[in-house]
């Protein structure tokens, strides 16, 4: 699958702006994540977030510059608006368009259920021919435009804010459900069992050899009894080790 993602408003239009956040900014924010969300499960461009799609479409580049025809699915990215939005304890919400023409809204219902779940107000899909993705569904390509949320209230933007992560990762899994997409298998570690770290470990310290300061003390230390002498470099566990301290102990004692 081919997916084409174009952050909205941009190249010198801030788009709406509240809550000390600008629309632009943040939808370029939200298209960089989803991009990376999204690396391995199928080809994901990005329309180049220096220009203004809806300002290209307006001078008739549009077409030229997204080449809607070798996309499988268009996803524009947007945040709302509204005058007059005030902290009320209820969010605004999250909503979706498609175009006149869309045949199905499924991966569309989807994705505002799954933004909506981090606590914002499902509105919904609604259909309405917006410039770009009109555009993209003339050329024979699915296409929706999200509003991720209202910028300009206060609610909507603490969830947002609070939930960034959650809601891309939302979108992503949206699209990637929604079209049977898989995700790449992660790599997986080798895991040892306890006797395999054992084995391992003495079949390394086989190959050491007592550095030489240490072999008259180990003589001595056969010599008494301590300890038999036998694979000197091997790791031992605690029983033996205390074993050694006592014997030693008790050499000592026996001297005094």
């Amino acid at each position: 699958m081919k997916l084409l993602l174009i952050a909205g408003h941009g190249a010198g239009d801030p788009g709406a702006v509240g809550n000390g956040f600008q629309e632009a900014t943040e939808t370029r924010k939200v298209v960089a994540a989803l991009a990376q969300a999204l690396e391995g499960c199928c080809d994901v461009d990005t329309y180049p977030t220096s220009r203004n799609a809806y300002a290209d479409y307006k001078a008739g580049q549009l077409n030229k510059m997204a080449q809607f025809s070798r996309y499988d699915y268009v996803l524009e990215i947007h945040f709302n608006a509204v005058k007059a939005s005030t902290a009320d304890g209820k969010t605004k919400g999250t909503e979706i368009y498609v175009t006149t023409a869309e045949p199905s809204t499924a991966v569309e219902q989807a994705m505002v259920a799954a933004i909506a779940a981090v606590g914002l107000t499902n509105r919904g899909v609604k259909r309405n021919n917006w410039a770009v993705i009109h555009q993209a569904r003339k050329a024979g390509t699915s296409s929706a435009l999200l509003e991720i949320c209202f910028i300009d209230d206060p609610d909507d933007m603490a969830i947002y804010a609070a939930n960034q992560s959650a809601i891309v990762e939302a979108i992503a899994m949206s699209i990637i459900d929604g079209f049977g997409l898989q995700r790449p298998e992660l790599e997986q570690e080798e895991t040892m069992t306890g006797k395999e770290i054992y084995d391992k470990l003495t079949e390394y310290t086989e190959t050491l050899e007592v550095p030489a300061w240490a072999k008259e003390e180990l003589e001595k230390a056969k010599v008494a009894g301590i300890t038999d002498g036998s694979a000197p470099m091997q790791l031992i566990p605690r029983y033996q080790a205390a074993l050694m301290a006592y014997r030693a102990y008790e050499l000592a004692k026996g001297q005094k």
